[in-house]
């Protein structure tokens, strides 16, 4: 049997820095099971092009080159573009083989992602190992009967069918690493400097690795394809947490199983994969990809004793990702990270307004949190690394002045993102109407009028497809769930807290509050020292009244 799995470009404007694990895991599972595997790894290819898109015509001689039984393809919601316009063309090249999409662009809403991209036979919901394998083993078996894979959304003749929903794995001990064999090894190692430390920037041979799977965190801005409590209960639930937690409970008991918010392999497990890196390939540096690795203080003390009991430290150096109130609580822990190799580790701040932190990201964490973990860092000789965004729901200008502040007072230079409700994350499902409507004017307004909701259905999935045809670049602008400041005066804040031009944002605060009378624009005093036409106003009061 034969498979090909495609790994679509993404992020054009930048260089292809991580490996396409799902691709390499799946290779690894037909592999097992004595089939023959492909990977096209457009995002490597490109590179032969300009680092632009691979033209359609090579793709089409690539695909052609073998009868395929079975076509795999996956992405992010940033990759969804790219996607509708591949499959098509793959689906024409080998209109018997099965095409099953997943990753996060399909996982969260197959029956709509059916409905955008029909030519799509299967899309895999949330973790697709155990699915993957079951479909290769009834298309081997000679049959193309579904119904019984859990997991799965089926186009049936154009209707979208839901199979049972799929247990996460519980022991991910048990996935296969990824076949690095078949990646596209000396693209990957040709852009292995990576500007987040000294040792990082000098690697020659860098990987990537990802092992945790959902986070323990429940930030509303975030998913995780699928591979968490949390998603599922989005996912089953059409975005109504308690309505998916339902059908997560009865997966939980025919399986006997309790599906976690965030799950890791064992430690050895991790190390053993760095080393198989480093021996078989002379990987000098990892990054590991794991969303929140701070978080788990028990798992990562024993990976950073075990990293050192095998004597990596000295021989592949890594950086990572963590939150501020793991590294706040116990800062011992960088110590540790370090000793064992670390040269850095990757904090989403996101804002440093408590009342943000609060009511928008929920992410648990405080402006405190913040400034303990930049202090930690500098203490054990690293380098901060944040990143922050702008544009959350409820943030006004005063909002904005705490982070910039914040910026100020420790001297670091950011440049925020605007916040972006990707589909999945919990500020997408609160404000998908709100979010649609900046797509099709009409659904602005339809919930007034007598219009047929069949006629609504459809307004709002040809909004749904502008909208994630737009998210192609995550540092750019698409929809905002900002109800106070609108998307040019999102990218001006931007550039202004960038380079630290608070005058200039009071400014137009002033401006904007003259002009509207809206509140987000009233400044609080407590800036007025960051203000020129506060100063300015405070000076010629002293005047007149000396005159006096």
């Amino acid at each position: 049997m034969k498979v090909l799995l495609i790994q679509p470009e993404v992020r054009l404007d930048d260089k292809p820095f991580d490996f396409p694990f799902w691709a390499g895991i799946f290779a690894s599972i037909v592999e097992q099971k004595r089939g023959q595997v492909a990977i096209l790894d457009l995002n490597a290819i490109r590179m032969n092009y300009g680092g632009d898109y691979v033209p359609l015509e090579q793709i089409r001689k690539d695909i052609a080159s073998e009868k395929w039984d079975l076509i795999g393809i996956s992405g992010l919601t940033t990759m969804y573009r790219r996607i509708k316009e591949l499959v098509p063309t793959i689906k024409k090249l080998c209109p018997n083989s099965i095409l099953i999409a997943g990753g996060g662009f399909a996982t969260y809403n197959p029956d709509e992602i059916l409905q955008l991209i029909p030519q799509i036979d299967l899309i895999c919901i949330g973790e697709g190992e155990e699915t993957f394998s079951e479909i290769y083993d009834t298309i081997n078996n000679g049959n193309n009967d579904f119904e019984k894979i859990k997991g799965l959304c089926i186009n049936k003749n154009g209707i979208p069918t839901y199979t049972e929903p799929r247990a996460l794995i519980p022991n991910l001990d048990t996935v296969p690493y990824p076949a690095y064999d078949l990646y596209e090894l000396d693209v990957y190692f040709r852009y292995s400097s990576y500007p987040y430390s000294v040792e990082a920037f000098n690697a020659k041979r860098r990987a990537t690795a990802v092992w945790e799977r959902g986070c323990p965190r429940g930030c509303t801005f975030c998913s995780h394809n699928g591979m968490s409590r949390i998603d599922l209960q989005n996912i089953y639930g059409e975005g109504d947490r308690k309505k998916g937690e339902q059908l997560v409970r009865i997966s939980d008991k025919e399986n006997n199983t309790f599906q976690l918010p965030a799950r890791w392999p064992t430690a050895q497990y991790a190390v053993n994969n760095i080393k198989l890196l480093h021996e078989k390939y002379n990987v000098d540096f990892v990054s590991i990809l794991d969303e929140n690795m701070t978080s788990n203080k028990k798992w990562t003390e024993e990976f950073c004793n075990l990293y050192i009991d095998e004597g990596l430290n000295e021989l592949v150096k890594w950086g990572t990702l963590g939150d501020a109130p793991s590294v706040a609580t116990q800062s011992h822990l960088l110590q540790t990270m370090k000793d064992a190799g670390c040269t850095y580790i990757s904090f989403g701040f996101e804002s440093a307004s408590d009342k943000v932190l609060k009511e928008d990201i929920q992410k648990g964490q405080t402006r405190k949190h913040l400034q303990i973990t930049i202090d930690a860092i500098r203490e054990v000789q690293m380098r901060p690394l944040t990143t922050f965004m702008i544009g959350n729901e409820h943030e006004n200008i005063n909002d904005l002045m705490e982070t910039v502040d914040f910026w100020i007072k420790n001297n670091i230079e950011i440049d925020p993102f605007i916040c972006t409700p990707y589909v999945g994350s919990p500020i997408y499902y609160n404000n998908k109407r709100f979010l649609l409507a900046q797509y099709d004017e009409k659904l602005k307004h339809a919930d007034k009028l007598d219009i047929d909701k069949s006629v609504i259905k459809k307004w709002e999935l040809d909004a749904l497809d502008k909208f994630m045809t737009e998210c192609g670049d995550a540092t750019l602008y698409t929809g905002t769930v900002s109800k106070y400041f609108t998307i040019p005066e999102l990218i001006a804040l931007k550039r202004f807290m960038y380079k630290h031009e608070t005058g200039r944002m009071l400014e137009m605060a002033h401006q904007r509050y003259d002009q509207t009378g809206l509140e987000q624009w009233n400044h609080d005093n407590k800036w007025n020292d960051y203000c020129g036409i506060c100063k300015a106003k405070e000076t010629l009061s002293e005047y007149m009244t000396m005159q006096i």
